[in-house]
């Protein structure tokens, strides 16, 4: 388990299932996701069963410590042993939860996790280019825009141009 004073990361269980649906197919906090909606039990259960143990991403749900009620999750994706790198991804899907400095927390342990436990080098976000409180989360955290991928992704309907943002681990021991 990673944990600060606050929430805590632990791996995703079937039992979680429920609420990653649930937060998936919330058209408030979806918007800025790129998933095929609406998702299922079904095919999330498919989905957690496939992604389990594989060794190129970690996948973490978060929980308050207070109540040890699931507030989001987060992780990293196409972890690069080889170019010492990863991809990271996070969500507060519990709407009561967002704005209270949760998103900060959870950065700032999957950072921890990435550079100290793993030894990666270099961790990097793709964010879409309108979501500017996801911006300004991964700057207070240490990324900066490294670049603007124009028309990259098609979601919800529309090209969107998204920013491509990273940190390396001297950087971020800087801090």
């Amino acid at each position: 388990m990673i944990e600060n004073e606050r929430i805590y990361l632990r791996g995703m269980e079937e039992e979680d299932i429920p609420y990653k649906v649930s937060w998936i197919n919330n058209s408030n906090f979806r918007s800025t996701l790129n998933f095929d909606y609406p998702v299922s039990k079904v095919g999330t259960k498919k989905w957690l069963n496939s992604v389990a143990g594989n060794p190129n991403r970690r996948d973490f749900f978060v929980c308050n410590k207070e109540n040890d009620k699931p507030i989001g999750y987060g992780g990293l994706l196409n972890i690069d042993y080889k170019n010492s790198k990863a991809e990271s991804y996070m969500g507060i899907g519990d709407l009561n939860s967002q704005g209270k400095g949760y998103g900060y927390d959870i950065r700032k342990l999957i950072l921890d996790y990435a550079f100290n436990e793993l030894n990666l080098n270099k961790v990097y976000a793709y964010v879409w280019e309108q979501n500017t409180p996801m911006i300004n989360l991964n700057k207070k955290t240490g990324f900066q825009i490294e670049g603007l991928l124009r028309e990259d992704i098609l979601s919800h309907g529309e090209l969107r141009n998204r920013f491509i943002m990273g940190i390396t681990k001297r950087d971020y021991q800087n801090l």
